[in-house]
């Protein structure tokens, strides 16, 4: 197992507005290495229930290592997705919080497990096979599904996914590597884009590195992990108690406009398209910080990954038609 340095983003700011009240349950839809549960759990008193979910067991392996001797821990290998319709989940549910949850959290980012560990193949900062599958048991992984696209469709999925203006370009740079039977690793994939978009230039400007969108949205695309997101939030909002809190943290645009939208949509002030509720709406929640928290100073100097992170909060309120 990789031995990673673990720095929870926003950890503060999590435990400030997420606390587990006396005997409270805890529902963690992004359990990862456990370093957000570990600090909410410390501060719970011995009735409270801490449920993980996560759908990579090499995550789920170092969370066990740090809680798993918690008769208040839980854990179930699962999306944030797949999880409502989930017996296992149903049945623990039933017993440990039959009234609802009271405090329900995600944090959306990829954790330095995924990206320290080359085998894994998340990072253009070292080489790797081609793989970022958040679950390595299953699923296509990067180049396999890369070899399923075609330039459109790739280009389109850069476009989308990673908001990446030379997306065609890219594109066909990639192509021409496959092509040459030169797109097997990280490596060879980072070695494209900066034949477009030269790495020196952006270091030079002090910009990202010209590979960080691409490989998002291969990321994003190979998971599937914007897909499901929006419903998930509401299917969490609905097992939520009267005052429970949700907080997400998300790390790029996409995610957090998908959040942001549907916590607006769960307040009844927003219909989901972009516009302004023309009449009232079902009102399941109150927005808490409606522009997000973002980590401060401290945080990012010690932290520099948290910059791009936002946690979104809202409490649920009684429904009112």
């Amino acid at each position: 197992m990789t031995n990673v340095s673990h720095f929870p983003v926003l950890l503060q700011e999590v435990i400030e507005h997420l606390a587990i009240p006396s005997g409270g349950v805890a529902l963690d839809l992004t359990l990862g290495l456990g370093g957000h549960a570990e600090a909410l759990l410390s501060r719970a008193n011995k009735k409270s229930r801490y449920l993980g979910v996560d759908r990579d067991g090499e995550a789920r392996a170092v969370a066990m290592s740090r809680l798993g001797t918690d008769e208040r821990f839980s854990v179930i290998a699962s999306t944030y997705e797949d999880l409502w319709d989930m017996d296992e989940f149903r049945q623990w549910a039933s017993v440990c919080a039959p009234e609802g949850m009271d405090v329900i959290f995600a944090d959306l980012g990829v954790s330095n497990l995924q990206l320290k560990n080359p085998n894994r193949g998340f990072s253009f900062m070292s080489d790797g096979p081609l793989d970022m599958r958040m679950d390595s048991d299953g699923g296509v992984t990067a180049l396999e599904w890369l070899q399923q696209q075609t330039e459109k469709s790739l280009a389109d999925t850069l476009f989308t996914f990673g908001e990446e203006r030379a997306s065609k370009p890219i594109s066909r740079a990639i192509f021409q590597a496959m092509n040459d039977d030169k797109m097997n690793t990280t490596r060879d994939l980072a070695r494209s884009i900066y034949s477009v978009l030269p790495r020196e230039i952006a270091i030079r400007k002090k910009q990202i590195d010209p590979a960080t969108r691409t490989f998002q949205a291969i990321r994003i695309a190979v998971n599937s992990e914007l897909v499901g997101l929006g419903r998930a939030i509401e299917r969490a909002v609905s097992v939520l108690k009267t005052c429970g809190r949700i907080g997400i943290i998300s790390f790029h645009s996409l995610e957090d406009r998908i959040v942001k939208q549907t916590f607006r949509r769960l307040a009844g002030i927003y219909d989901g398209q972009g516009r302004e509720a023309p009449s009232p709406l079902p009102k399941f929640l109150r927005i808490i910080s409606p522009g997000g928290i973002v980590p401060g100073e401290a945080e990012l100097i010690s932290n520099p990954p948290s910059r791009s992170a936002r946690l979104r909060l809202a409490q649920r309120v009684p429904c009112m038609v």
